[in-house]
């Protein structure tokens, strides 16, 4: 819990420091205009420029914050990593122990639907993935294929069944698939340097 409270200070502030720099350039911009064309609601703007500056710099502060939490921008925080997958898909580890799906997107709370995972690989939008066996309610099958555009899975209840199909469907077999700490690594490692330090 105290992780996820870091976390979050940390976005926080990473938020309001990139903030006051897009103000300020936003500001320094629009100064530059107005000396150049004089314009009537340019010059409404500088006459209260510390607190046309301040409400900017609030509202762009609210939308950085925002928009950390999209889809594709929020990795979740502290003890609570997550990883977007695409067509809404996410995959879950709590400290990193265990990995949990949930195939019906409309579920996201501990139940029936959902799946445990162990090492696993997305490839031509298809999760292939070990079905972890710790849960006393987990499934008889060992391996699944699940269709992220359909929503649709298939499964297998040995090594052997599901290789031969990864074979034939030009999927990743069994010792192609790895752990979650290292998707979430190279997902970080993947994001280009300008988004790692312009974006929050």
């Amino acid at each position: 819990m105290f992780l996820q409270w870091f976390d979050l200070f940390a976005r926080i502030i990473k938020t309001i420091i990139l903030s006051t720099v897009y103000t300020t350039l936003i500001f320094f911009i629009l100064f530059l205009v107005y000396k150049k064309i004089k314009n009537k609601w340019l010059e409404n703007r500088m006459k209260h420029k510390f607190k046309n500056w301040l409400l900017a710099h609030f509202l762009i502060s609210l939308g950085l914050f925002a928009f950390s939490f999209s889809y594709w921008q929020d990795t979740g925080l502290g003890e609570a990593p997550q990883l977007p997958i695409g067509y809404g898909q996410i995959i879950y580890s709590t400290d990193f122990a265990w990995t949990e799906f949930y195939p019906d997107l409309e579920k996201n709370q501990l139940n029936k639907d959902e799946l445990q995972i162990g090492n696993f690989k997305i490839k031509d939008n298809f999760l292939c993935a070990e079905v972890s066996h710790q849960n006393t309610d987990s499934p008889n099958f060992d391996f699944i294929v699940y269709d992220l555009t359909k929503k649709t899975f298939v499964t297998f209840t040995n090594e052997t069944d599901y290789n031969e199909f990864a074979k034939k469907s030009n999927l990743p077999v069994k010792s192609d698939l790895y752990d979650f700490k290292t998707h979430f690594q190279e997902y970080f490692d993947n994001k280009p340097k300008w988004q790692k330090w312009l974006l929050p």
